[in-house]
């Protein structure tokens, strides 16, 4: 060996030495981005009522559609025989609507539900069309044929309070195989699912919800975090922040973040004891103005942890007291940065009409205040 070798000798020396000190700092450095939420997008998703409460329901998206790229029209429900069928409710397949969406870059993803006048969301029909090959094979062909018949984007899921355990297996292997038939004609498959903080869940409706399963296979993973106080409870948020959080963080951990679309209500609930009616943020104002009511606000519950949600007291002419609990710009602007800290997909709002236009300024100014709104990730 030459005296001339041993330059070049030290030199590799010093990079292996440099690669031994800087290697940690780097895997710690990938670590920690892999660990990161990926970005969020930001997306509006609405919900549009349109056999009940249209006409300020209509308005709001009107007023408001600019701010808004998916919008779900409740137009469907599945037939009480469960033989696979879908009906209409009234004002679906709204041509013009459709066309409107679209002329401004929104998605349309019609909603079908399992919710029935007489009983409610009513498990039975969608059990009898999950357990029956044919049954099943006929609602996907169904949803299918009509979402490519009238141009949508997809479809959207709601099929609420099924059985449990019992039917947990069935609604996955359903989902799985209505997104495998819209994924090959190019469209996206939505869902609203129960809230829920762990598997398999508190009752049997999320209990019938496998999320790693459907998180899996669908575009659109909406959570209807809210309801945590509800029409029969006691009266009480509808929708706690930390609640809320807590639901985001489970379903993130076995959910991709950007299929992840946080649920807000834009509603509240009137109370008298353990029975409620349904309010909007309009309707409330009435009630102040009617009754003389005082608005409050709850920041925090017992314990310290967050709330941020408004309430009021107030008694009828007839005596009875009555609780009230309701969203306002303030309560959605008060969980908008959860999207932002879960990476997620954005919002799900249910659901439009009469709501405080104090809203949609915290949903401008927290989730599109450069006026950009990304495209999906995942867009079939």
């Amino acid at each position: 060996m030459t005296h001339r070798a041993f330059p070049r000798i030290r030199m590799q020396f010093i990079r292996a030495l440099c690669t031994c000190l800087l290697f940690p700092l780097l895997a710690c450095q990938i670590c920690q981005v892999k660990s990161d939420p990926p970005p969020s997008l930001n997306r509006v998703a609405a919900w549009l009522p349109t056999s009940w409460d249209s006409a300020r329901a209509w308005g709001s998206w009107e007023a408001h559609r600019i701010h808004i790229q998916e919008l779900s029209p409740v137009w469907y429900q599945l037939d009480a025989s469960g033989d696979g069928s879908i009906n209409c409710y009234a004002g679906a397949r709204d041509v013009a609507l459709v066309e409107a969406a679209h002329a401004q870059s929104a998605l349309i993803i019609p909603l079908i539900n399992n919710s029935y006048a007489s009983t409610g969301f009513d498990p039975t029909p969608v059990s009898t069309m999950m357990y029956d090959p044919d049954r099943r094979a006929a609602h996907i062909a169904a949803l299918v044929n009509e979402t490519l018949t009238y141009d949508y984007d997809g479809i959207d899921i709601d099929y609420e309070s099924l059985n449990g355990s019992n039917d947990r297996y069935a609604f996955s292997l359903f989902i799985e195989e209505l997104a495998a038939a819209l994924h090959d004609q190019g469209k996206l498959l939505s869902i609203a699912v129960h809230p829920k903080t762990s598997e398999p869940g508190s009752w049997d409706g999320p209990k019938a919800q496998n999320w790693k399963r459907i998180g899996a296979a669908v575009d659109r993973f909406r959570v209807m975090t809210y309801g945590y106080h509800w029409g029969t409870s006691e009266p009480g948020p509808i929708a706690p922040v930390w609640w809320m959080e807590d639901v985001m963080a489970f379903a993130t951990s076995v959910v991709p973040p950007n299929r992840v679309y946080i649920g807000l209500h834009f509603y509240g609930h009137d109370w008298v004891g353990t029975s409620s009616s349904s309010v909007v943020w309009e309707d409330v104002q009435a009630l102040i103005s009617g009754y003389g009511a005082m608005p409050q606000w709850q920041d925090a519950d017992a314990g310290g942890r967050a709330v941020a949600e408004p309430w009021l007291t107030y008694t009828d002419s007839a005596g009875q007291a009555h609780e009230v609990w309701y969203a306002n710009g303030a309560s959605i602007a008060a969980r908008l940065g959860l999207v932002r800290q879960y990476g997620l997909g954005g919002i799900a709002v249910w659901r439009l009409g009469g709501e405080d236009p104090g809203n949609w300024e915290a949903i401008a100014t927290t989730l599109h205040p450069t006026g950009i709104v990304y495209l999906p990730l995942i867009h079939r």
